[in-house]
């Protein structure tokens, strides 16, 4: 499903490495090819404890994330950040 409001738009399939879907990589990568996500969506949504060593190993593995901030959806004037994966180029 593709999300263009939250940058799930973009075709990374031919430019990311081969990454085991069952594992917490596998699955943070999948999620991240949908859309953007915070830290504690990927708690929430995957299941994953922690989520940050997921995405560490990740961007070891050359898989080009990056991290920005959004307003937070509850809190007025407050940031929380999420995760993006970038195409590249």
């Amino acid at each position: 499903m593709k999300n263009p409001g939250r940058g799930g738009d973009r075709d990374t399939s031919k430019i990311l490495p081969k990454i085991d879907p069952t594992t917490h990589a596998g699955k943070v990568l999948a999620a991240l090819r949908e859309k953007p996500m915070s830290n504690i969506e990927l708690i929430w949504e995957l299941d994953i404890a922690h989520p940050p060593a997921a995405v560490r190993d990740l961007r070891r593995a050359g898989i080009p994330i990056v991290t920005q901030e959004h307003p937070h959806p509850r809190k007025l004037g407050e940031k929380i950040k999420r995760y993006h994966l970038m195409s590249a180029g």
